[in-house]
Parts: C-alpha cells; sequence; structure tokens
C-alpha cells in the first residue's frame, strides 16, 4: 500500500458515517485568450493521491462498513494532446494514487447523485476542503458542484473537511521531511551562488536569478516568490520588487526557498554586499542571530508557537537595551511578525490555532529586526523539525554566523 492509500486509510477513520468527501486538482484560470496561468495543484488533493494534473476529482464514500474511493479524470483528446500533451491514462492514476476505480469528470454528478439515492440517508454529509479565502475567491468549481448538489438533495449537509486534512498534514512523514531536506539543500546551493556573485551595485534581480538558476539545474521550484532587498528595503517584510542596485556598505536580506515535490523550504539570510558587516550592523546582526538560536534550543513539544513568539519578545527584551534602540521605542517597533510558522507543502503550511507542537512538526524559527532610520533589516530563518527530544535545524548546513559569511563573500 503507497503513502497515498495509508493517508486515505486514516481520512477514512477520521470520517463520520454517512458521508461523502470531494476535492478537486483545480484549473488554472485563463490570463486572456487560450493563455492560462500557471496550474498550482490543490495541496489536499495532491496529499491524498499524488496526482497533479488540471480538472481530477477525488471522492471518497463512507457508510457503514462500505469504504469506496475513485478518481475521476478528464477523457484523452487526441487533438489536444498535439498541442498541450496528452491527459493522464487511468492506468497511470491507478499506479500513481493507488486508487481502482477511474472514471471521467462527466459522469461524477451521476456517481454522486447515485450514492445519495442508494444510501437516502437524511445523515448524509458532503465534505470539501473550504478555507479561510474560501469568500474571496471569485469562481470554484467544487463550490459551484456541490451547491447543485445540495439544491437537488437538500436534506445533504456541507461539512468543511479542513480540520481533518490538517490535523493530518500537520505531521510529516519520514518521506515528507526527506523531500524538505533535498529542498533545502537546493536552497543552499543557490544561497552560496549569490554570496559568490554578491558585489557593491549588482542589482536585486540579477542576485535572484543566481539563486534560481540553482533551482532549476537541480529540478526544483521556487516555494515562493523571492525576497531579495538590499538596504532600506529590507525594512519592509514583504518587500517584491527586487529591481534596485545594492549599494556598498548595505546588507542584502533575502528570504526564499526551493520546492522539490511540491515540498518547501523556506530561508532568510541577512549578508553585507561587500562582504564585511559594519560594526551597527554585526551589532544587531548578532542580536538576531542569538534570537534564532536561542528559540530552536528552547523549542519542546507542548508548546505553542504563540509561546515561542513570547519568547522572542522576551529575549529582545533583554537584549536590545544595549543597542539604544528602546529609548526610543519598545520591541515592537522593530520586530512586528511572529517568529514560526508551519512548513510543508505550502510555505505557511495549514495549521490549527494554538495546537502543542509535537514530533513530526516542521516550523520556521524566524527572529528578526527592522530599523528603517537606520536602514537596517536583518531576518535570520531556519526550518526545523520537532522531535521528542527537541527541534531539529533541517538547515543547519547553511552558514549564519558572522564570521563564515564574510569569509565565504570574501573568498572570491
Amino acid at each position: 500500500m503507497n503513502c497515498y492509500s495509508e493517508r486515505r486509510k486514516k481520512v477514512f477513520d477520521l470520517l463520520p458515517d454517512h458521508s461523502i468527501l470531494m476535492i478537486t486538482s483545480g484549473t488554472a484560470p485563463y490570463k486572456q485568450g487560450d493563455a492560462k496561468y500557471p496550474f498550482f495543484v490543490n495541496r489536499n488533493f495532491f496529499y491524498l493521491t499524488g496526482l497533479e494534473r488540471e480538472n481530477m476529482t477525488l471522492v471518497m464514500l463512507k457508510e457503514g462498513k462500505r469504504q469506496a474511493e475513485s478518481v475521476f479524470i478528464e477523457p484523452y483528446n487526441e487533438l489536444l494532446a498535439k498541442w498541450v500533451g496528452g491527459r493522464m491514462m487511468p492506468d497511470q492514476v491507478k499506479e500513481i494514487s493507488g486508487i481502482q476505480t477511474v472514471d471521467f469528470v462527466e459522469n461524477l454528478k451521476d456517481t454522486v447523485g447515485s450514492y445519495l439515492n442508494w444510501y437516502g440517508n437524511e445523515e448524509m454529509s458532503i465534505y470539501s476542503d473550504f478555507d479561510q479565502h474560501e469568500y474571496a475567491k471569485t469562481t470554484d468549481s467544487m463550490n459551484h458542484f456541490i451547491n447543485k448538489v445540495k439544491e437537488k438533495y437538500p436534506w445533504v449537509t456541507v461539512k468543511n473537511a479542513t480540520k481533518i486534512l490538517t490535523t493530518l498534514r500537520m505531521v510529516k512523514e519520514p518521506c515528507e521531511t526527506e523531500d524538505m531536506k533535498k529542498a533545502i539543500h537546493v536552497t543552499n546551493l543557490g544561497i552560496q551562488s549569490m554570496w559568490e556573485h554578491v558585489h557593491p551595485g549588482i542589482n536585486e534581480s540579477e542576485l535572484q536569478g543566481w539563486f534560481e538558476l540553482e533551482l532549476y539545474k537541480n529540478q526544483c521550484e521556487d516555494s515562493f516568490d523571492a525576497i531579495v532587498a538590499g538596504g532600506h528595503h529590507a525594512t519592509v517584510l514583504h518587500y517584491g520588487d527586487n529591481n534596485s542596485v545594492v549599494n556598498d556598505n548595505e546588507m542584502v536580506l533575502i528570504d526564499l526557498g526551493a520546492a522539490y515535490h511540491h515540498y518547501c523550504a523556506d530561508i532568510s539570510r541577512t549578508f553585507p554586499a561587500n562582504g564585511t558587516f559594519t560594526k551597527r550592523q554585526k551589532e544587531i546582526y548578532n542580536i538576531v542571530l542569538g534570537a534564532n538560536k536561542h528559540i530552536i534550543e528552547y523549542a519542546k513539544c507542548g508548546m505553542t508557537l504563540r509561546d515561542l513568539n513570547d519568547e522572542t519578545i522576551r529575549y529582545y527584551e533583554e537584549h536590545l537595551p544595549a543597542t539604544g534602540l528602546l529609548e526610543k521605542g519598545t520591541v515592537h517597533d522593530y520586530y512586528f511578525h511572529s517568529v514560526s510558522h508551519m512548513l510543508g507543502l505550502e510555505t505557511h503550511d495549514v495549521s490549527l490555532m494554538n495546537t502543542p507542537l509535537q514530533p513530526g512538526h516542521v516550523f520556521t524559527v524566524e527572529p528578526g529586526l527592522y530599523i528603517a532610520e537606520e536602514g537596517i533589516g536583518i531576518r535570520i530563518e531556519d526550518d526545523v523539525l520537532m522531535t521528542e527530544d527537541g527541534a531539529v535545524n533541517l538547515s543547519a548546513e547553511i552558514m549564519k554566523e558572522v564570521e563564515d559569511i564574510e569569509r565565504f563573500i570574501q573568498k572570491r
């Protein structure tokens, strides 16, 4: 039984009786004419099937002792295959997903209808993966389909499967952490390429290009739109223009990551364009670095991400007075984001509010300080795996000590 079959078995165990779960792979929207935006597979669909093609639907039925699962796909179109390649064939779907019942999307309505007509149970519920951004979505084919089912079968209850799927996805299996380690390693290669080419006068976009070249060479993709922020741009948390020249005596803050098999790395590093930190830059940098290392050591099972952030603030309150910053304001004036978020199939991966950390959780540790009046923005971010013995830094190979970074940049 492959890992996807095992995951679906866990979903069946968590689903109540008299229920149908339906999840679609999604469809890329059109830009204009016949051109589409890049396709981004629904991560819940991928997690349960391993499939990553458009316009597929997973259906899981739990009724009494019966548990049935099927995938609905687009039929093969010979003319379309000449233009964009062939659709996935049923045998391929079965091999990848482990699901043996494969049908075509035009039969989805009749199949779901047959389930509802056959069992006729007034307690029947249809589950799908509605998220917190659902209201903002302009179109959603699964929502439309479920609404049509509800019109025909008004006694059916519609429920959200997000909590069930999130509970499972938060605990990473060994195969998932291995993919994340690969993504982190390739991210390290990309960062080192940036360090090999950085110099005063370089454009942020060129630095980004050196990073992305390593991703493409290693069969990876960007886990998110990279942040490459020189000088005062680094004080803007989600700066994304990446098109300005980096000057002498300025630092560059990078927040980026590779994705391998859709599993993400998310790494931040800050470094001097000329290879040498100024005294002030080094002072602030080492406080952020101290917070980073302290939180990784501090994190334990049973804590929450909020606990980690509270400890980060406490650490800054202890160490920032020596910098003179707290004479002008509070910690929150210079640190205004959380220290951690979950990581996995998405950069800001699914999570449940205030869930205690447990073995298998992968999350970031990313303290930062942003001093706009000095043009200093520093963030140091690692990806860590929670174990019974504490947090393990999966990105330990990526240099972050002042002396190591300076030595690497200066060696060229």
